[in-house]
């Protein structure tokens, strides 16, 4: 990662005076990771602010810019390394900038935005003006499409990513709050009782809307996406209706000024990874009917309270980075993928709806990768593709290596070609699986013959009843009274033993020896031995609902988890 100044240019004073004097290397061909430094400017409410800027590899140019603001408690490194924006960069080829609040005035949790402190959310003063100075900085360093400049955020971010948004709607060209408040907002719209529903109180509507049009100084309408949990116990979906019923009252024209008469259309999010939590997107746009650009586009879903990271207050309030996101601070892996779902919004968004050139993206729709039953008629959830010149293709799949008749994994091949006779390509990995299959746990217990009755994993027979066999392969092990021979047994499917290690079991050097671990039911999570619900990893047995009491669980295979302790 390389520390960086800007290069000067030829500019307004103004903008030529925050620009400092070491140059710029030029974008190289893979991705890199610039790091520089806002000085603190004369305006008031400005303090030194360092921010990341990240360029994709294949970037063309002009090229679209992505503003991401870190949550409370989060920094600038949380946002590049955990949200799955990077890998969206590099997919759609934009420029991303990671600022970083740095410092800050003012009583706060760490690392908060200033969102409802009026020194910071007015044009040309405090962190909003901070901001689009750092966007300038970058406008001036790299060849930024001034028609595709985007803000987003999560938290404190979002809410400032709206004042921004807002007080400089002469610049962005869109804005995408998660979890984010209305404009103005005071702190005690955000819940901090710890309890889950949360509680809050939030301005009118009405006061909003006076605040929104006493601010804003550009006649335009600047698109609004509004990504919340519907259970978020820190900031309630109360926020995000305030948001987008203002926003229309604003921006609206005529009689199509509420959610009722302008709602255009209503789908299910896509994509998502492993699970959308019922997720909707519904469309608001300025008469009501289905259009490609919209004033206010929702994505409401039903995600859980609790995440993997021992970090998180497990509240449902959270940034979702998808398939190539991480369970970070704050951030989770499963659910509606946010840098896809944002970036689909701010391709449609640019200022004067002009489109760049460029390759088709595809999205592929559902899972990926998707597990199907073994046997099963396999059904393909499909894959779209756009293109920002020609807008909708046609995609061409091909899911003819899947074979659901045999358990295995296997691809689906997605491409589409562009009017320009660009191609992309995308591929889904299938799963086929049989979940009614006995599953070989290959645990190796070695115990006398006699111990071995005794614990049911061989039966008395023979002469007189004076040998010992294995109750899954019916093998001779040795006496039924021997105490002191020690004998291996190698358990298939559950309380099935066997002498010799089973077939399912080969490769496993020998024998799986069980291991256990009593902590609790999140660490276990954390660890990989269970996933969201409380459910062990392969056995899906059921830990119970809370996160903080211990619990035992025992692997008898590899990666196979089960609740309880070993035999031996």
């Amino acid at each position: 990662m390389e520390t960086c100044s800007l290069p000067r240019r030829k500019l307004a004073a103004p903008l030529l005076a925050l620009l400092t004097t070491l140059s710029l290397p030029t974008p190289a061909s893979s991705a890199e990771i610039h790091s520089y430094t806002l000085p603190q400017q004369a305006y008031s409410g400005s303090r030194e602010r360092h921010y990341k800027v990240y360029v994709p590899s294949a970037m063309t140019t002009p090229a679209p810019m992505v503003m991401a603001l870190h949550g409370c408690k989060q920094t600038n490194d949380d946002v590049l390394n955990d949200w799955g924006m990077k890998a969206a960069a590099d997919r759609y080829g934009f420029i991303l900038v990671a600022p970083f609040i740095t410092s800050y005035d003012g009583l706060r949790n760490e690392n908060c935005w200033g969102f409802w402190f009026e020194q910071h959310i007015h044009q040309g003063a405090g962190e909003v003006e901070d901001l689009h100075q750092i966007a300038q900085q970058v406008d001036a360093a790299y060849s930024i499409d001034p028609n595709r400049r985007f803000i987003t955020g999560l938290s404190s971010g979002g809410a400032m990513s709206m004042a921004a948004a807002v007080a400089h709607n002469d610049y962005w060209a869109a804005a995408a709050p998660a979890s984010g408040l209305p404009y103005s907002e005071d702190s005690s719209s955000v819940s901090l009782s710890g309890q889950c529903p949360g509680s809050a109180t939030f301005h009118a509507v009405s006061q909003v809307v006076s605040d929104l049009t006493g601010e804003v100084d550009n006649g335009y309408p600047i698109p609004l996406l509004l990504l919340q949990n519907k259970n978020d116990c820190t900031v309630l979906q109360t926020a995000a209706n305030n948001m987008r019923d203002a926003h229309l009252q604003v921006f609206g024209s005529g009689d199509f000024k509420t959610a009722a008469t302008t709602k255009a259309s209503d789908t299910s999010c896509s994509p998502y990874n492993q699970n959308n939590y019922s997720c909707h997107r519904i469309a608001y746009t300025q008469d009501g009917t289905t259009a490609t650009r919209s004033l206010v586009e929702t994505i409401f879903y039903d995600g859980p309270l609790t995440t993997p990271n021992a970090q998180d207050t497990d509240h449902g309030h959270y940034w979702v980075g998808g398939a190539e996101g991480n369970n970070g601070k704050w951030a989770l892996q499963i659910g509606p993928s946010y840098p896809d779902i944002i970036w689909d919004f701010f391709s449609r968004h640019s200022r004067n709806g002009s489109q760049p050139q460029g390759h088709p993206v595809i999205v592929l729709q559902g899972d990926n990768p998707l597990t199907a039953e073994l046997n099963s008629a396999f059904s393909d959830p499909g894959a779209t593709a756009n293109d920002l010149e020609d807008g909708s293709l046609n995609v061409s799949a091909d899911c003819s290596a899947v074979n659901t008749q045999a358990a295995g994994s296997y691809s689906c091949l997605y491409s589409a070609t562009d009017s320009d006779n660009n191609s992309t390509t995308a591929t889904r990995v299938v799963n086929v699986v049989d979940s009614n299959s006995p599953v070989a746990s290959c645990q190796k217990i070695s115990a006398s013959p006699y111990a071995h009755i005794g614990a049911g994993r061989a039966y008395v027979g023979g002469v007189s009843s004076l040998r010992a066999y294995a109750n899954g392969d019916n093998v001779d092990i040795g006496g039924s009274f021997d105490t002191w021979s020690s004998v291996a047994l190698y358990e298939g499917e559950t309380g099935k033993w066997y002498s010799q290690l089973p077939a399912a079991c080969s490769g496993t050097g020998g024998g799986f020896v069980c291991q256990n671990w009593n902590t609790t039911n999140l660490n276990h999570v954390t660890a990989g031995r269970a996933y969201y619900g409380y459910y062990t990893v392969g056995g899906n047995q059921y830990l119970g609902s809370l996160p903080g009491v211990n619990s035992w669980v025992k692997e008898t295979a590899s990666g196979y988890f089960q609740a309880g302790q070993c035999s031996n």
